[in-house]
């Protein structure tokens, strides 16, 4: 069986000793956004396209709480 993938976008960063790869790809089941982290191994999370919005809303609110704890350490 023939594995048909079609890559639309891509972007990466690399934050201390990790890479992370942003790719937004279409395969039969149809478009998702898979981030990978590279450290030695390799783990990925998939979210279906569908879903994008909320997901955004929801790491939205996390990275706000986040850079809260950010600002408290800076404090010290």
């Amino acid at each position: 069986m023939e594995k048909l993938e079609k890559e639309h976008f891509s972007k990466h960063v690399d934050i201390e000793s990790k890479r992370f790869f942003f790719d937004v790809k279409e395969n039969h089941k149809g478009k998702y956004l898979r981030i990978t982290e590279l450290s030695g191994g390799r783990s990925c999370i998939v979210i279906p396209l569908g879903g994008i919005k909320l997901f955004r809303e929801r790491l939205g609110e996390i990275i706000e709480e986040a850079e809260k704890l950010l600002i408290v350490e800076d404090d010290f």
